[in-house]
């Protein structure tokens, strides 16, 4: 099921269908941090044939995006980091394009890691695009094409199509008329997907055909004093950091031993924030997100929701 409100979608099982969502449309693009979402729209209305899928981790760009949108039918937004969810939302060689539009081009070293050319990227984009789709970046500096194209060009099944300095194109970005108007070449990159490749996927989980339910029980009834007591603990494990903050008394009155656990969980740089729901179960707890929480399962929330299990069966009775 995916849940969505107006263009604006979240995923409640991954991956995404691309065909269901597209109602037959013969092709599938994804356009990476998309901005005000003014090319976004203007690119989707252009391409009537394509379902566009808009992917942006500001809530105010998503809001501005819908906002411009008009309900089209063929565009979906998504509020995530493609960084680390572009291969969690998509099966393999399931999308004809993805393009990047004038990205951040992080130009100091110690920001270096979180470029396009360093990292998991090139395989997470070798595996959602299909044999012979493209990747497309386009940007004002040439250094960061360059370095963009010599990166992921060494993939084994990624090319480069082409490189073009002063490309043209037909439909422009507000930054990139401005940069225009001031003399600035752009560069369009164009990248091929030659072969096969796939990725390991963190956040799928299947049993018997159904999505596995993250909950974990303590075989102990439950104790206000000892969840308060575990605010501001943290686990960690490789990149995967999640930390227990707040506790609320959960609003269903007829649940009267049930509480919220406010959680913070890193995978990497990407941050998600939820509750996890700690409820009696007779003379057992049962842990398990709270059913509002829209999050994805990854590594650090499977995690903290073990971690915060085993916590509490460790406290004294």
């Amino acid at each position: 099921m995916t849940v969505g409100y107006g263009n604006i979608l979240f995923p409640e099982e991954l991956p995404l269908d691309p065909a269901r969502l597209s109602n037959g449309l013969p092709r599938a693009e994804l356009e990476i941090g998309f901005g005000n979402g003014e090319f976004t729209v203007e690119y989707a209305a252009a391409h009537p044939d394509t379902l566009l899928i808009g992917m942006e981790v500001s809530p105010s760009c998503i809001a501005r995006c819908a906002r411009r949108s008009g309900h089209l039918s063929n565009l979906r937004i998504v509020c995530t980091d493609a960084r680390f969810m572009m291969k969690e939302l998509f099966v393999d060689a399931s999308l004809d394009r993805v393009c990047m539009n004038f990205p951040c081009p992080w130009p100091k070293n110690r920001h270096a890691r979180r470029r396009v050319t360093t990292g998991e990227f090139s395989d997470d984009l070798a595996a959602v695009l299909k044999i012979g789709g493209v990747f497309e970046l386009v940007t004002d500096e040439e250094w960061y094409a360059l370095e963009a194209g010599n990166a992921l060009s060494r993939h084994e099944a990624l090319s480069v199509a082409s490189y073009e300095v002063g490309a043209k194109r037909a439909i422009t970005t507000k930054y990139e008329r401005k940069w225009l108007a001031m003399g600035r070449n752009i560069v369009r990159l164009t990248l091929t997907k030659t072969k096969n490749f796939t990725v390991e996927r963190w956040t799928w989980s299947f049993k018997n055909g159904e999505c596995d339910e993250v909950h974990v029980k303590t075989g102990r009834p439950p104790s206000r004093e000892e969840l308060e007591k575990l605010f501001g603990a943290s686990g960690v494990r490789g990149d995967a950091r999640w930390v227990f903050k707040r506790l609320f008394r959960d609003a269903d009155l007829s649940a009267p031993d049930c509480w919220l656990v406010e959680t913070i969980s890193t995978d990497d740089e990407f941050e998600q924030r939820y509750y996890l729901k700690v409820s009696a179960r007779g003379n057992d707890t049962l842990i398990k997100l709270d059913g509002t929480a829209k999050v994805y399962l990854t590594p650090s929330v499977r995690l903290a929701v073990a971690d915060l299990g085993r916590r509490l069966s460790a406290c004294a009775g």
